[in-house]
């Protein structure tokens, strides 16, 4: 990524690669980490979220776009680690 950032030096400013890629990817990281491991897992663990010990986010569809590309559906994603994420909403219970 160094080596990627010094390439693209050469054509756009710093403050634009800071604005544009790497605030965006910080935020990234806080938004899948909130979203996709923190909310879904957190305790009480309660008899619905067996045997995964996850839960589905209760938002609209729309939020559970927003949230982190249907992530929130962190239940059906354990439940079926290998569906698309743009079809994880089929699985929903």
């Amino acid at each position: 990524m160094a080596v990627t950032f010094n390439l693209l030096l050469l054509r756009f400013t710093e403050a634009k690669l800071i604005a544009f890629w790497v605030v965006p990817a910080f935020l990234g990281t806080f938004q899948l980490f909130f979203f996709g491991t923190w909310l879904p897992h957190k305790r009480p663990i309660t008899e619905d979220m067996k045997p995964h010990n996850a839960r589905t986010l209760k938002k609209n569809h729309f939020v559970a776009m927003l949230s982190c590309y249907f992530f929130g559906y962190h239940w059906e994603h354990h439940e079926s680690p290998t569906t698309p994420w743009w079809k994880m909403y089929k699985l929903k219970n």
